[in-house]
């Protein structure tokens, strides 16, 4: 009565790869804002919050989320997040800039996520720098 012709068999497929790398990079960058002490690394598994929160982890105003819609500034916006994110969880430049290279961002997301390094920075960033004590004289 129905015959298939296997369209839908590849199109299931296709999702449930997409559906593999969303859950992956999800969980990727959940581990990164864990590593930053971020206040809330959930923030990585829903899709709008989870573009606020690689904004803060890398430290940079919440008026970037203005540039995120602007074509091709967009790309160099994401580039710029990437690479403070990997330099804040103590890895190279390179590996941030590498998150927008196909195929190669499941290395780079992995490296930042579960690599060692020695974190430079936490969010959030500090106020107002540390203070300090007056000289004595005398």
């Amino acid at each position: 009565m129905y015959e298939s012709s296997g369209g839908e068999q590849l199109f299931a497929m296709i999702w449930m790869i997409v559906l593999v790398a969303y859950c992956y990079f999800t969980f990727a960058q959940f581990k990164v804002a864990q590593k930053l002490n971020h206040d809330n690394p959930w923030f990585a598994f829903i899709p709008i919050l989870n573009t606020v929160q690689l904004v803060q982890m890398a430290n940079k105003p919440l008026h970037w989320l203005i540039f995120l819609f602007i074509p091709i500034v967009n790309i160099v916006c994401f580039a710029i997040l990437w690479i403070e994110t990997a330099k804040a969880v103590g890895q190279p430049s390179w590996v941030g800039f590498c998150m927008l290279l196909p195929f190669i961002n499941f290395v780079s997301a992995g490296m930042m996520a579960w690599g060692g390094g020695s974190i430079q920075s936490s969010y959030p960033p500090p106020s107002q720098p540390a203070q300090r004590e007056p000289e004595q004289v005398g």
